[in-house]
């Protein structure tokens, strides 16, 4: 029994620590994604396939889909407990 509830703990921790960097990244990604395109660039080299303004709504969206990764995280977190 004791063993069961403390899988359930990690599991709960594992998913609030997704949705709370999940949000962060999130945010970040909507609010500066001039910053992360030219960080992004300098990676992978985006810039070769993209022009600069779909490469910045490409970036807006992954900022949105973060946020909803974000919510379903903590909803199943709340689910577990």
């Amino acid at each position: 029994m004791l063993e069961a509830d403390a899988a359930h703990i990690g599991a709960v921790t594992a998913l609030v620590v997704i949705s709370f960097v999940s949000y962060i990244a999130g945010l970040v990604f909507r609010k500066w994604p001039d910053r992360i395109c030219r960080v992004a660039e300098q990676l992978d080299g985006i810039a070769w396939l993209l022009p600069p303004e779909a490469h910045r709504a490409m970036v807006q969206t992954c900022g949105f889909a973060f946020l909803i990764l974000s919510g379903a995280a903590l909803l199943a977190a709340a689910f577990l407990v």
